[in-house]
C-alpha cells in the first residue's frame, strides 16, 4: 500500500556531500525519510513519524517488518527530513540504526508520543494496531557517534595518565 504513496524521487536518495552532521535541520518536522539497503545494496526508502530527543531520532515500526531485518544486517541508514510521501526536505545524513532493547522501547515511545500529542496516540490505538509487535529504532548520526567515540578516548586517557 505505502509503495503507491512514496514519491518516486526517493528511490534515488544519496547522502548530502557537507552536509550537516546533526538532525537540527528537523526543527519542527513532521515526517522524515528513512533509507535502508537490501543485501544487494538496493536502497529502500520509508516516510517515518518520528521523535527526537538529545541529537538522536526515534522510530516505531513492525518488529517482523523488512525494514527491521535490513537494519538487522546493516544498521547503516540515510535519513533526512521529508514531507509525508517521503520526498527529502533537507540534507541527507549518513546515521546508524539500532534496533532498542525492551527496557528502552517506554522512552522512545513517550519521545514520538511528546513529538505528535494527541494525533499519535489515536494512530498507535487504531491504526498502529495491525502490527503483531512494535520495534522501536533509534537513528543517530555517524558524526554524533564519532564525536562521543573521541570524547570517550579523551576520558580514557585522562584516566590513564
Amino acid at each position: 500500500m505505502y509503495d503507491s504513496w512514496r514519491d518516486p524521487v526517493t528511490w534515488h536518495v544519496t547522502e548530502t556531500p557537507d552536509g550537516p552532521g546533526d538532525l537540527r535541520q528537523f526543527g519542527r518536522r513532521r515526517f522524515a525519510l528513512l533509507v535502508t539497503h537490501k543485501r544487494n545494496g538496493e536502497s529502500v526508502p520509508s516516510a517515518m513519524w518520528f521523535g527526537m530527543k538529545d541529537g538522536r531520532a526515534y522510530l516505531r515500526t513492525g518488529a517482523n517488518s523488512w525494514k527491521v531485518r535490513r537494519i538487522r544486517n546493516n544498521p547503516q541508514v540515510l535519513f533526512a527530513p521529508s514531507n509525508i510521501r517521503g520526498r527529502p526536505r533537507g540534507a541527507v545524513i549518513a546515521c546508524t540504526a539500532r534496533i532498542l532493547p525492551d527496557d528502552e522501547k517506554p522512552r522512545a515511545a513517550r519521545i514520538i508520543v511528546d513529538a505528535y500529542g494527541k494525533g499519535r496516540r489515536l494512530y498507535d490505538r487504531t491504526v498502529a494496531t495491525v502490527y503483531e509487535e512494535a520495534a522501536y529504532l533509534e537513528i543517530t548520526p555517524n558524526a554524533l557517534l564519532e564525536a562521543e567515540a573521541a570524547e570517550r578516548a579523551r576520558w580514557a586517557r585522562r584516566a590513564a595518565d
